[in-house]
Formats: structure tokens, C-alpha cells, sequence
């Protein structure tokens, strides 16, 4: 039986006809909380393992509030910090006494406008608020080493603050950690390069291990290890508020207090709503990128296209969707390198090198002055940011036969990336039948980054 599939494709569409069946990998929204305003208090007055917020706020403290960047989705901040703050005043801080620090890491730093959409031009006005820069000495603190025995550095507010409180949302976050947290904001956005790094290492990323269950992933027990290692430096606990919301964006759950319990509570909430249980691997996905995924990059590029697919397909528990060998359909236009910079660079060194492994020995070199220039300007990411995708995105190319995309217009790096540039679906067609027969079992995901993510449990 025959489907039709709608893939993004920059501003419209391009329309496939699967002429075999196929599974379509999604889930139904839960139904959000009728009072998400009064949960969100009720978790800020009885936290799990800490005292009430007005028990360790008083006049007089330093307050730092941690909230996410632009890269992770939602209306989520203005709601909780809307509440918030008024607790906070509640308990005696003044307005002079709190900032705000948006955890930026190595992704491209929020403009003022994106700034009032994060947390609104009330906010912005009446309080102090920064945005980290990982490349910035004054603004960071030694606390310690991590966990892999290098230098941990902090953003100054999280070290010198009386009392920190993290704001995050629970979301399906592939192979960094399996799930959003506040543990994984603090550590690879709120810390120096040198210190990310370690975390962002290519050995590291790369194990299969790096994949959606948080209960298992590495980089999620080694994100709270570092958490812990930051606590004891300042002698007392953080204090962390996760909200949990449906795939329309609703709120489903919110929970404070410390680390562990909130997240072991709202990891559980999250598997409920993005958990998709699937029968048997399929040897075809077709997978569609919107031209601004929900981290909020570009996939109209050859890096950011590929990070894409490698969220989908490391979004998985036991192993993942499409069985060794398989390939992967989508449709993207591939040509925002070209005003790219920092992604131009990273691709330019890949085709030199020859591969990722080869251009992660020459890392350094990628740290181009003129580059971090355009980062801490607010005009670009990190020149490393590029180049740490690619580190997670080598389990994809190692999984994966090639990636067919229909409409690419860039050949650069093509080839290193596994990426097939189509000019029509029909092409397509004809190269899964060569690679795969005429009845390959396939599974669709059209709507993966605008109905999800999703995470995939094989039975």
C-alpha cells in the first residue's frame, strides 16, 4: 500500500510517493495540566530533598538565576520566571540582587529580540541579565577539575551567588545525555571552551552508549558528577526547577528542588509523552528537517543537516531504528553555508583532511581569531560548535549507508558526510530500490522536529 509523505523544503514542501508500506513514527500529545501556573508554585514551595525556595532566599542574598538559550524550545522561562522572581521578592531579594544568566554555551548568543522572546521585555528592563561567553577570562571561575580530570570553570555568577537556581525543560536530547537537563545546561553552556570540550570529545560522543535513555548515557552521569563537584566547591546545594511539556508545548509536570530526585520524577513524566514503542527495525527512514530545527540552527547546511538526522537517529533505547546499513531520506536545500563562516571553515578542513577523526587531531587550529570574534559579536556559534556536531554524527556515518537528500545544492563535503544531493524524489525512489529492493521495510517521521522529537524503543 502506497503513502504520501510532505517533507519540509526551505519555505515549502516536496511531496514523496512511497510505493510500499510504511510505519509512521510519531506520537499522540498528552493532555497539558489545567493550572500549569499553580503547579510550578507548588513545586518552587515544596521541593524534593531541599527547604521551600522562601526557606534559602533572604534579603540580602545573591541570587543567580541559569536559564536556557535560544536552543532549546518553549515559552517555558516567562511562565516559571514570572513566578518565580515573585517568590523571590516575597522572600525579601531585591531586584538589585538577582541575575539572570542565559547559558548561551558555544551556540550563537541570543539578539535583544530573541532575548524578549526568551523572557520577555519586562524582565529584560528591570533586571540585571548576561549572556555566557565561554571565551570570556573575567566571567569565569575555577571550582575545580571535572570528572575527566581537566579544569572546571564556571560562569563567575554560578561560583560567586549566594544561591543558583537553574530553570530547564525535560526533553529528548539524543546522545547528549538522552534527556535536556539543567545538569547538561550547566555543564556545556554555562562553563569555558576548555572545559566543554572535554565533554565534547569526539571519543566520547561517539560511543553508542550516547543515546536516549539518560539512565544509561554517560555524558548524563558525568554531567551530574560535575554538578556535584560545583556544589561542594561552594558549600552548598543548587537548586534546579525542570518542567516537563506535551509535544504541542503544554505543560504536563514542573518539579524544584535537588538534581537527582527532580529529574529521576520528571525523566519517568517524559517518557510517557515521548517515548515511541516500534516493532522490529526498519532499513529506510525518511526523516523531515524543517529549515529551523528545535535547537533552533539552520538545517539548510550540510553540518547542521546531518547533526539533524544524527539527533533523530540517537534518539533511540536499545539500538537504533534503522538496522546497520540502512539509509535515511530527507529533503533540504543545503546552501546556507555559503553565509556561514564558522560552518564554511569547519567543512572546508573536513575535505583537506579527508575525515572526521583527521580533523579532530587539528582542533586547535580551527580556534581562528577572526571567528571567535563573529561568536562573542553575537553573529555566529563558536567555530568549534560546527565541529562538535560532527563528532556526535560519526556514529551516523558509521550506522548509516548514505543520507539521500532530494533539492541539496552543495556538493561541499558531500561525500565526507554521506550526503547524496537528488534533484527529484524520483531519483530517490531509484536509489532505495537499488540499494534496498523494491519492498524495503521503511519508516516516516515527516513531522520529527515539529511533532516530537521522539524517542525510539525497539521491542
Amino acid at each position: 500500500m502506497a503513502s504520501m509523505v510532505y517533507l519540509p523544503y526551505g519555505g515549502a514542501q516536496v511531496r514523496l510517493t512511497i510505493p510500499y508500506p510504511a510505519l509512521e513514527l510519531k506520537v499522540d500529545p498528552l493532555r497539558g495540566t489545567d493550572d500549569p501556573d499553580g503547579q510550578i508554585k507548588a513545586a518552587l514551595q515544596t521541593p524534593l530533598g531541599m527547604e521551600p525556595l522562601y526557606s534559602l532566599a533572604k534579603r540580602g542574598s545573591k541570587v543567580a538565576i541559569l536559564i536556557e538559550g535560544s536552543q532549546v524550545p518553549g515559552g517555558y522561562r516567562r511562565r516559571v520566571l514570572s513566578i518565580l522572581l515573585s517568590e523571590l521578592h516575597k522572600a525579601g531579594v531585591k531586584r538589585g540582587d538577582i541575575t539572570l544568566v542565559v547559558a548561551a554555551g558555544l551556540y550563537k548568543k541570543p539578539s535583544r529580540k530573541e532575548l524578549i522572546d526568551l523572557i520577555g521585555g519586562e524582565v529584560l528592563e528591570g533586571y540585571t541579565v548576561a549572556v555566557h561567553d565561554c571565551e570570556e577570562s573575567r566571567l569565569l571561575v575555577r571550582v575545580g577539575e571535572t570528572p575527566l580530570g581537566g579544569a572546571l570553570e564556571v560562569n563567575k555568577w554560578v561560583a560567586e551567588s549566594d544561591l543558583v537556581i537553574v530553570i530547564s525543560k525535560v526533553l529528548p536530547w539524543g546522545a547528549w545525555g538522552g534527556y535536556n537537563s539543567g545538569a547538561r545546561t550547566l555543564v556545556l553552556d554555562l562553563t569555558s571552551t576548555e572545559t566543554a570540550s572535554q565533554f565534547y570529545d569526539l571519543n566520547l560522543v561517539s560511543n553508542p552508549a550516547c543515546n536516549g535513555d539518560p539512565t544509561l548515557n554517560p555524558l548524563q552521569k558525568l554531567f551530574h558528577e560535575t554538578v556535584r563537584t560545583i556544589e561542594e566547591a561552594k558549600g552548598s546545594p543548587l537548586f534546579f526547577i525542570e518542567v516537563v511539556a506535551n509535544i504541542n508545548g503544554h505543560l504536563l509536570s514542573a518539579k524544584a528542588g535537588s538534581l537527582k530526585p527532580v529529574e529521576s520524577t520528571l525523566w519517568a513524566e517524559a517518557d510517557k509523552q515521548y517515548v515511541a514503542h516500534v516493532k522490529g527495525r526498519s532499513e529506510l527512514l525518511v526523516l523531515g528537517v524543517p529549515s529551523v530545527t528545535l535547537l533552533g540552527e539552520s538545517a539548510n547546511s550540510s553540518i547542521t543537516l546531518l547533526h539533524a538526522v544524527t539527533f533523530a537517529l540517537r534518539n533511540h533505547r536499545v539500538s537504533p531504528v534503522i538496522r546497520r546499513g540502512g539509509l535515511i531520506l530527507t529533503a533540504a536545500e543545503c546552501t546556507a553555508t555559503r553565509a556561514n563562516p564558522v560552518e564554511n571553515e569547519v567543512l572546508r578542513a573536513l575535505v583537506r583532511t579527508g575525515s572526521i577523526e583527521e580533523l579532530a587531531a587539528k582542533q586547535e587550529s580551527l580556534k581562528n581569531p577572526a571567528l571567535i570574534k563573529l561568536y562573542k559579536d553575537g553573529l555566529t556559534p563558536h567555530p568549534l560548535h560546527p565541529l562538535f556536531s560532527l563528532y556526535t554524527s560519526t556514529f551516523t556515518l558509521e550506522h548509516i549507508e548514505e543520507i539521500l537528500v532530494v533539492g541539496c545544492r552543495s556538493k561541499l563535503a558531500t561525500k565526507e558526510l554521506k550526503i547524496t544531493p537528488l534533484n527529484k524524489p524520483e531519483d530517490a525512489l531509484k536509489k532505495i530500490e537499488s540499494y534496498l529492493g523494491s519492498d524495503p521495510a521503511t519508516i516516516t517521521s515527516p513531522e520529527y522536529f515539529t511533532k516530537g522529537p521522539i524517542i525510539q524503543h525497539v521491542k
